[in-house]
């Protein structure tokens, strides 16, 4: 007799909190409304509308005739687009490593007890808050093979003149270059907050425990810096595949298509040749890649901590 009293009591106080749940599950919905609206037509909608015209012949004047999976075959069946791909990771094998190295040497540097530290901060920073376009206006004119200051430099310095932009040997070190001057800042700035976290006394620690620089960097920096790197890592991939502004101001794919990538192969298709349902289609296609390589340094980082 007791325990169905008792049932029946747990089940009245539980349908008296479902109306407090709910209300509290409305509000929290109503907080997201000002983010959820703007998303859904921001994102969502661009999305599904992207999905849509990839399935249709598409041109300027809007939409002409539906074809199903057409584009998505014309994509795989054109060696263009293998080619364009691996122009685009090729792009993340250059600058993803040494933007990462160059960013944590100038934070190790600046994370010492210099002169004018903040000003040399702030002077690496600087360009990572201008657009692309002048940066690579501003490059295009430093590597000019004829009055450009790079090639005057190297003139000085003994080397021969080099054309940085028509040359198929030297053209991605230029845009690697390039890149790594406008966003070392940024990385150099996050590396400098992973330092400053690590605690001095581990290092006072290892300094009495007889440890050199190198020890101290392997077994305290390092890893102190762990979670700043696979955010860096990750940030610079994703950011390295979506290279366009630089080359399209600074080579237009050039010389011949030995620059040309994914992003650029996109536009071309839409903007220059007036087919945005294919385009949508290579848009679809590359998102799909990105969200792979996304889902893929989600599980190697979620591996290493467990």
């Amino acid at each position: 007799m007791e325990t169905q009293i008792t049932g029946r009591r747990a089940a009245a106080a539980l349908r008296r909190r479902e109306p407090l749940r709910l209300r509290t599950e409305l509000k929290a919905v109503l907080y997201l409304v000002p983010f959820l609206i703007p998303f859904a037509v921001f994102y969502l909608w661009p999305v599904c509308r992207g999905i849509w015209m990839s399935l249709h012949v598409w041109g300027i004047r809007g939409m002409e005739k539906y074809v199903g999976i057409a584009n998505y075959d014309k994509i795989f069946n054109n060696p263009d687009f293998y080619v364009y791909l691996w122009h685009s990771f090729y792009f993340v094998l250059l600058c993803t490593p040494t933007v990462i190295a160059l960013g944590l040497i100038l934070a190790l540097l600046i994370n010492e007890r210099i002169w004018f530290r903040t000003a040399i901060r702030s002077a690496f920073f600087l360009p990572y808050v201008l657009s692309v376009s002048v940066i690579s206006f501003i490059w295009l004119h430093l590597f000019d093979a004829k009055n450009g200051p790079v090639n005057a430099l190297l003139g000085l310095l003994g080397a021969g003149e080099l054309n940085w932009l028509t040359d198929r040997g030297l053209v991605w070190w230029a845009i690697t270059i390039v890149t790594d001057w406008w966003t070392v800042g940024f990385v150099m700035v996050l590396f400098l907050a992973g330092l400053q976290e690590i605690p001095p006394d581990h290092y006072e620690a290892a300094k009495i425990d007889g440890a050199g620089a190198w020890q101290r960097f392997r077994h305290i920096t390092m890893p102190g810096l762990s979670s700043v790197m696979k955010i860096q890592i990750f940030y610079q991939v994703i950011g390295s595949l979506k290279l366009f502004g630089q080359v399209q101001i600074m080579t237009g794919g050039g010389p011949g298509d030995s620059t040309n990538t994914m992003i650029r192969y996109i536009y071309v298709t839409g903007f220059k040749k007036d087919m945005f349902g294919l385009a949508s289609a290579q848009s679809i296609v590359f998102c799909v890649i990105m969200l792979m390589i996304a889902a893929i340094q989600f599980k190697l980082t979620d591996r290493k901590d467990g």
